[in-house]
């Protein structure tokens, strides 16, 4: 079986749609394959760090 891929998955940030962000991030964490990717979450926070 080939190696899952790795993905970076960047969510949050300095955005009146921080919160909107992590939703987003939440259910493509949950809806991608993971048995062909494996997520690295990189989540930036509302003071962009």
């Amino acid at each position: 079986m080939p190696r899952a891929l790795k993905v970076g998955l960047i969510f949050g940030g300095r955005s009146g749609e921080h919160e909107v962000s992590l939703l987003s991030a939440q259910g493509v964490m949950n809806a991608i394959d993971k048995t062909k990717y494996q997520v690295v979450p990189i989540g930036i926070t509302k003071t962009g760090r």
